[in-house]
Order: structure tokens, then C-alpha cells, then sequence
């Protein structure tokens, strides 16, 4: 009997954290989206094509409000990150990999958040950290994941190599403001596209199992 409701407690304490990570995962998507359009409406005076956005840090209407959103989207990431690793990268070796460079990239978020543009050099190695890093996330999942699932493995290279390329935005620009925020529209807009891919196949699977119950 203790054995029996400790079961059913595991289970639902499992469900509510599944329920938990999937809220949080979609709110720190959002936030990826809104959040610049939230800094500029409080901070009209900054013009994005001349500063970056972490400058955003800097002013005191946004400094706080930047700061949250960078934390809340890092591990956003993350967690969405390890759950997509984990439901199609089956390789220990490989798995251990992605896990460690998307580890590396969202500590170069947190630390990009903590250690602000007042700190020059500091700031900038762990802004160019993450960029470098998460980038080299997607692409190496995809390319691990094209060795089993060629067509969804080559759509997170191809994400990975845009997300490189928003670099080349720098040019036209006298700053690198309008670079990041392409960065993370492509980056947000990769991690929703897997987010709906992982639940999907995490649906499948239970519908599956269901039905071979069933027969059985």
C-alpha cells in the first residue's frame, strides 16, 4: 500500500515538474522575443544601430529589467537544450559533448548578464563566448543529429550556420545592436521550433506505449 501511493506521488511530482520546465522554457522564449522591444520602450533615447544591447545594462530604467531577461533566457536555454540532447542524441559519448558546450555557452550568458559593459574587456570576452559557443551548439547537434535524422539534423546546421552569419550585420552597422538582435530571433526561434519537435515526440512516445499496454 505505502509502496502504491509513493508511486503515484513520484508520478505526479514528476508531471508537475515536466509542467513547470515546459511553462518556463516557453516564457523564456517569449522573453527572447520581447525583451528588446521591451528595453527600447522604456529606453526611446537608445539607438540600437549605434549601441549594443548591452548597453541596455547600463541605463536605470532597463539595467535590472536586462539583467532578469538575460538570466531567465539562459536557463531557458539551457533546459530546453539538454531535454532536445537527450531525446535525440542517444550517443553517451556525444551526448556529453553538446552537454558540455551548451553548459560553457550558458555560463558565458549568466556571466554576459553579471559582468557588464562598464567592465570592458571582461564583458566583451563573455558576450563573444556565448555567441561563438551557442553557436557551435546548434550547428554540432545538428550535425550529430543528421547521423540518424538527416533532414531535421541539417535544418539545426543550417540555423547554426545563419546564427554565424547575423555576425556579418556588424558591417552596415557602426554597432553590433542589430547583429544581436537577429542572433537571438534565430536562436529563440530554433529553440521553439525543437521545443515543439521534443514534445511532440515525447507525445508519440506515450501514445505508444499506451496502446502496447492495451494490447498486452
Amino acid at each position: 500500500m505505502v509502496g502504491i501511493i509513493y508511486e503515484i506521488t513520484s508520478n505526479l511530482i514528476v508531471k508537475r515538474v515536466k509542467y513547470i520546465r515546459k511553462i518556463y522554457i516557453l516564457l523564456s522564449i517569449i522573453i527572447g522575443i520581447i525583451s528588446p522591444l521591451i528595453c527600447l520602450f522604456f529606453a526611446k533615447e537608445v539607438d540600437i544601430t549605434e549601441k549594443p544591447l548591452s548597453y541596455f545594462a547600463l541605463i536605470d530604467k532597463t539595467s535590472l529589467l536586462w539583467f532578469f531577461c538575460l538570466i531567465i533566457l539562459s536557463f531557458g536555454i539551457f533546459w530546453n537544450g539538454k531535454e532536445i540532447i537527450n531525446k535525440y542524441i542517444k550517443s553517451r559519448k556525444l551526448n556529453l559533448i553538446l552537454k558540455l558546450v551548451l553548459s560553457l555557452s550558458t555560463i558565458s550568458l549568466i556571466g554576459t548578464a553579471i559582468i557588464t559593459m562598464k567592465y570592458g574587456l571582461a564583458h566583451k570576452i563573455f558576450a563573444l563566448s556565448f555567441f561563438l559557443l551557442y553557436n557551435f551548439f546548434v550547428f554540432l547537434f545538428g550535425l550529430f543529429n543528421s547521423f540518424s535524422q538527416v533532414r531535421q539534423g541539417l535544418f539545426s546546421v543550417i540555423t547554426g550556420s545563419l546564427m554565424l552569419l547575423s555576425a556579418l550585420l556588424i558591417i552596415p552597422f557602426p554597432s553590433y545592436g542589430i547583429a544581436e538582435i537577429v542572433y537571438i530571433q534565430i536562436c529563440v526561434y530554433w529553440n521553439l521550433v525543437m521545443f515543439v519537435r521534443t514534445n511532440k515526440l515525447i507525445r508519440k512516445k506515450i501514445i505508444n506505449t499506451r496502446r502496447k499496454s492495451r494490447i498486452s
